[in-house]
């Protein structure tokens, strides 16, 4: 299995998911919610990189052009050590969108957004 580039983010941006569920509403006209799995979807992790090496700068790029936004891969640990993250058994992640990459004047800045999908969609 693949794993994410051991970088460690400047920021970090964990947007919690929610479990898939459907509200119905009953005939006495109360609504109640039916959920549908045990697993969560729609988790996100924002993650920006500054002042980049070339060499990390590379690393990520290379990581993003072999994975793209289809396969999934795991993260390293110094990856979310700090941001207090707990990933469930068989749950990994793939990138939401292309990585934003600017530079100016030799100083790279990156922001790379990631999608945690359950065993299940993978």
């Amino acid at each position: 299995m693949a794993t994410f580039p051991a970088l460690t983010p400047s920021t970090r941006t964990y947007t919690p998911g929610a479990y898939a569920h459907t509200i119905a509403q009953t005939l006495d006209g109360d609504t109640r919610s039916v959920r549908h799995s045990n697993g969560e979807i729609g988790n996100r992790l924002r993650m920006g990189f500054v002042d980049m090496t070339r060499a990390e700068h590379f690393s990520l790029v290379s990581h993003f052009a072999l994975h793209g936004t289809f396969a999934t891969f795991d993260l390293a640990a110094a990856t979310i050590v700090a941001a207090s993250i707990t990933v469930p058994s068989g749950y990994l992640w793939r990138y939401a969108a292309s990585p934003d990459i600017e530079e100016i004047c030799g100083r790279i800045d990156v922001t790379v957004d990631l999608e945690l999908l359950p065993p299940y969609l993978i």
